[in-house]
C-alpha cells in the first residue's frame, strides 16, 4: 500500500465521483485566470501543471499562518463565530477548482501532491473547513482514498486534509460517515508508517460526532488498534498512545463494541503500561489503565484476563502506579491533579480486580496456596493502601467456601494481618474490606474461636465508636456478632468487663454494654438491628452451649443478666419491628429458648410489660389488636369459641386442656431465610406458644391473676387457632410433612445470619 501507481492513468473511465466533477459545466474561476479545462484524457504539459497548482494554492496564500501538520480539535476549543458571506465565497472560490484538480489526478501529475499539501495546511483554518465539505474538496480526495491506490506522500496530506476538515465540524464528519468513507481510513491503520497520520484522523472524525462512533466499532476499529498495539513496530507510535485510548474509550462506550472487541483487548492496553523497557510517561500510563478498566468492566473481558494468566500484569500496573511515579512521600502542589488522577486510577483498577476476583475461573485458576495469593498477603502488610485494599478483596473473595476459609486461618494465618490492619487502619475503605473478608474467614465454626483468640475483640470498641463511619459500625458489629454464633469462648469475650480492677468504672462494663449504649445512641436502624442481633446470639449460645455443667452456665446467665440489666431494649426492638421479617422470627425463636430458664424467663417476662413487645404477640396469636380484644366478651374472647368463664390450666401445674399441644420438652423451631410466609406465620405462632408456656412454667406463680390469665388465654387462643390450620391444611390438598423432615434451622445461624444481612445492607 502507499507507494503504487494510481489507477486513474490506466482507466478509461473515471470513477463515479471524479465523473461528475469532470461533466459538470466549468465554474468561474479566481480572477477569471482559468478558462474551461481540458477533457480529462487530454494530456498535460508540464507547464499547465504548474499553472494550475498554483492557481489551486494561491486561493491560501492570504489565508497562512501556521506550519502545523495536523489540527488535534480538544472538548474545550471555543467556537468561533461564523461569517457566512465569508464562508459562501470560499465555498465558490473551492469549488472552481475541482475540475482543475481532476485533471492533475487524471494526468498522474506529481502536482496533486503539492496541492493536497497546500489544502491540508489550509485546512488548519476553521474558516475553511465547511467550505472545503461544501465545495466537495472534501469528498474528492475521500474518493481518492476510497477507491485508487496512492503514492505514500499524496496519501500523508489527504489524510491530513480530512482530519483537520473534521476537526470540531460535524458537518464534515456527516461527510465522512454517512458515504461509508470511515472504512477506507481504518484500512490506513494496516501500514504503520501512516499511525501518526491515520490515529488523529480517526480521533477527530469520531470524537463528539456519535454516529461515527458506532460506525468505527461496527468497522472493527477496536480490533484493528489492538493489532497495530500489539505489534513490535508500534513502539515508534507510542507518541500517539493517549489518542488511541481515547479512541478506545469511545468504541467500548457503543453497544456493539463488547461483542466485537478482541477479548485480550484489556491485556494489551495493561502489558504497555507494564512494559519496564520501554516505560510510558505518567499521561499515557494512566490513560493505557483507564481504558483497561473500561473494558474490564465486562465480564468477557475478565475472563480473558484469568484465562490468559494476565491478573499478574493487572497487579504489577497497580504496583507500578507507586513505584514509578510516587517516589517521594508525598507529591508536590503543582502534581495534585496528577495524584488526584493516580488515586483515581487505583481505585477503579481496584473494582475490577474485585469484580475478576469473584468470578469462578479465578477461583479454579488461583487456589488459596499459589504465588498471586502469596503476593497479596504481603500486600496487607503494605503501606500502600490501595494495595492493602486490593489484597483484602481479592482474596476476601476466594474464601467462598469453608475449606478455603479454614486453610486461609489454620495454614496461612491470613488473620492475623487482618486484625493488625483493623487495631491501625482510619481509611474507611481500608476497613471495609478488611472487616468484609474477616467475616468470609469467620462464617466456618472452627475459624470462629481461632480469630476470637488473635485479639480481635479487644480492639472492637475502636470501631464501634466510629459515629462518624456508620457503615465501619455496622460491619464491625456483624463481624462480632458472626464469631459469636455457637462460640462459648467468643461470647465470654463479648460479655467481658473492660477492666478487673474493681475501682476502676468501666469494671462494671462490658463490651456488650458499650454496644447496649451505642444502640441508645444511634437513629440508624440496621445499627440496631445488629445489635439485636448479636444480642439474640449471645442469648442463644447461653441457652444452648453444652460444654459447661448445667450449674455453670445457670450461674453465667444469671451473672450475665446483672451486668446487663438494659439488655431488654435491644431485644424488643428486634421483636417489634416490621422490616425484617426474618430477623424479627429469629427474635421470637430466641425469646422461647431463653424462656426456658428462670433467669431468660424473667427477662422475657419484664419485656412483655412493654406494648410494642406484647401487641405483636397477641396478634400473632389471635390475629387481633388489643383493643379488640378489650372491646369483646374480655379476656377469654381469645381462644375461638370458648366460653367466658372458661381458662386453661397453666402448663406448670400438668393439667392443660387437651385440645393444647403437649408443650413438655418441646423445642422452638428457627425460621429458615427463604421461607414463605404463610410457613413463616406457622412457625412464628409455634414459637410463641412455646414462650408462653415456658413463661407459664417459669413465671407462672410470681405473675399477678389477671396478668397469668391473660396468658393462659393466649395460649390456649393461639393452640386452637394452631390446630384448625393443620387440620384445615391436609384438606386443602397439601401433605405436612413430619416435624423431623422439614427444611429448617439448626442452631447454627449462618445461613439466617447470611440472608439477614442481605436485607439489611
Amino acid at each position: 500500500m502507499g507507494d503504487g501507481i494510481p489507477t486513474g492513468g490506466e482507466e478509461s473511465e473515471p470513477t463515479d465521483s471524479l465523473e461528475v466533477f469532470s461533466s459538470r459545466a466549468a465554474a468561474p474561476s479566481v480572477g477569471n485566470v482559468l478558462s474551461p479545462p481540458p477533457p480529462l484524457s487530454a494530456p498535460l504539459s508540464p507547464e499547465s501543471q504548474i499553472k494550475m497548482s498554483r492557481i489551486i494554492m494561491d486561493i491560501f496564500e492570504p489565508e497562512e499562518s501556521t506550519n502545523d501538520d495536523m489540527e488535534i480539535v480538544e472538548d474545550d476549543e471555543e467556537e468561533l463565530a461564523v461569517d457566512l458571506e465569508d464562508q459562501r465565497r470560499r465555498t465558490d472560490r473551492l469549488r472552481g477548482v475541482l475540475p482543475a484538480l481532476a485533471q492533475l489526478w487524471w494526468s498522474d501529475s506529481d502536482q496533486i501532491t503539492l496541492v493536497a499539501e497546500k489544502l491540508g495546511d489550509g485546512s488548519r483554518d476553521p474558516k475553511w473547513r465547511i467550505p472545503l465539505g461544501d465545495s466537495g474538496v472534501l469528498v474528492f480526495f475521500l474518493d481518492l482514498l476510497k477507491s485508487h491506490i496512492l503514492k505514500f506522500t499524496l496519501k500523508i496530506h489527504v489524510l491530513r486534509l480530512i482530519g483537520n476538515s473534521c476537526a470540531d465540524t460535524d458537518e464534515n464528519r456527516a461527510r465522512v460517515a454517512n458515504s461509508n468513507y470511515l472504512p477506507s481510513v481504518i484500512l490506513q491503520l494496516k501500514d504503520i508508517s501512516l499511525l501518526p497520520f491515520a490515529i488523529p484522523v480517526l480521533y477527530n472524525i469520531c470524537i463528539d460526532y456519535e454516529p461515527a462512533q458506532q460506525q468505527a466499532s461496527n468497522y472493527f476499529l477496536t480490533a484493528e488498534l489492538i493489532e497495530v498495539m500489539s505489534s513490535p513496530n508500534f513502539n515508534d507510535s507510542r507518541a500517539f498512545l493517549g489518542y488511541t485510548c481515547k479512541l478506545l474509550d469511545l468504541m467500548i462506550a457503543q453497544p456493539s463494541d463488547p461483542e466485537l472487541a478482541p477479548d485480550s483487548t484489556a491485556i494489551v492496553l495493561l502489558k504497555i503500561a507494564a512494559d519496564r523497557e520501554l516505560p510510558t510517561d505518567m499521561d499515557d500510563f494512566i490513560a493505557l489503565t483507564n481504558t483497561a478498566v473500561a473494558y474490564l468492566q465486562h465480564e468477557k473481558f475478565q475472563k480473558a484476563l484469568v484465562a490468559r494468566g494476565a491478573v499478574d500484569t493487572t497487579l504489577t500496573v497497580l504496583v507500578d502506579s507507586y513505584t514509578r511515579f510516587d517516589s517521594h512521600p508525598s507529591i508536590g502542589e503543582p502534581d495534585q491533579d496528577d495524584a488526584k488522577a493516580l488515586s483515581q486510577m487505583r481505585s477503579n483498577l481496584n473494582q475490577v480486580l474485585s469484580d475478576v476476583s469473584a468470578l469462578p475461573e479465578f477461583k479454579e485458576a488461583y487456589p488459596v496456596v499459589s504465588p498471586l495469593t502469596m503476593s497479596l498477603r504481603r500486600w496487607l502488610l503494605s503501606p500502600q493502601l490501595q494495595l492493602q485494599v486490593c489484597a483484602c478483596i481479592m482474596l476476601g473473595n476466594l474464601a467462598r467456601s469453608d475449606d478455603a476459609c479454614e486453610e486461609f486461618v489454620h495454614t496461612s494465618h491470613i488473620h492475623k494481618p487482618l486484625i493488625s490492619i483493623l487495631s491501625e487502619a482510619t481509611d474507611s475503605q481500608l476497613l471495609h474490606a478488611a472487616i468484609g473478608f474477616l467475616k468470609n474467614l469467620a462464617m466456618p465454626l472452627k475459624n470462629k474461636e481461632v480469630i476470637g483468640a488473635a485479639g480481635l475483640f479487644d480492639l472492637m470498641p475502636r470501631l464501634w465508636a466510629l459515629d462518624t463511619l456508620q457503615q465501619i459500625q455496622f460491619s464491625s458489629i456483624s463481624l462480632a456478632r458472626q464469631l459469636t454464633i455457637g462460640t462459648f469462648e467468643n461470647v465470654r469475650k463479648v460479655c467481658q468487663r473492660l477492666s478487673d480492677d474493681p475501682d476502676s468504672p468501666a469494671n462494671t462494663h462490658t463490651r456488650l454494654s458499650l454496644l447496649i449504649a451505642l444502640f441508645d445512641r444511634t437513629d440508624v436502624a440496621p445499627i440496631k438491628m445488629e445489635i439485636s442481633r448479636l444480642i439474640t446470639s449471645v442469648c442463644r449460645v447461653f441457652t444452648s452451649y453444652t460444654g459447661r455443667s448445667p450449674e455453670d452456665m445457670e450461674r453465667i446467665r444469671i451473672k450475665f443478666f446483672a451486668m446487663h440489666p438494659d439488655v431488654g431494649r435491644p431485644l424488643s426492638f428486634m421483636v417489634s419491628q416490621e422490616k425484617w421479617p426474618v430477623v424479627r422470627s429469629e427474635g421470637w425463636f430466641v425469646f422461647a429458648l431463653m424462656a426456658r430458664f428462670p433467669e431468660g424467663a424473667q427477662c422475657i417476662s419484664d419485656l412483655m410489660h412493654d406494648v410494642a413487645v406484647f401487641q405483636p404477640l397477641v396478634e400473632m396469636l389471635t390475629g387481633k389488636k388489643i383493643g379488640d380484644i378489650q372491646s369483646h366478651s374480655g379476656l377469654s374472647s381469645l381462644s375461638p369459641g370458648s366460653d367466658a368463664n372458661t381458662a386453661i390450666a397453666s402448663p406448670a401445674s400438668g393439667t392443660a386442656s387437651s385440645s393444647t399441644f403437649d408443650f413438655e420438652g418441646r423445642s422452638p423451631e428457627s425460621v429458615q431465610p427463604h421461607a414463605q410466609a404463610a410457613e413463616m406465620a406457622r412457625i412464628d405462632r409455634e414459637n410463641a406458644l412455646v414462650l408462653i408456656s415456658e413463661l407459664l412454667k417459669n413465671r407462672g406463680n410470681d405473675m399477678a391473676v389477671m396478668r397469668r390469665t391473660l396468658f393462659e388465654d393466649l395460649l390456649k387462643g393461639g393452640t386452637e387457632i394452631m390446630m384448625s390450620y393443620k387440620e384445615a391444611k391436609p384438606l386443602q390438598g397439601e401433605e405436612l410433612l413430619p416435624k423431623e423432615k422439614r427444611y429448617r434451622a439448626g442452631l447454627n445461624l449462618q445461613e439466617v445470619a447470611a440472608d439477614s444481612l442481605m436485607e439489611l445492607s
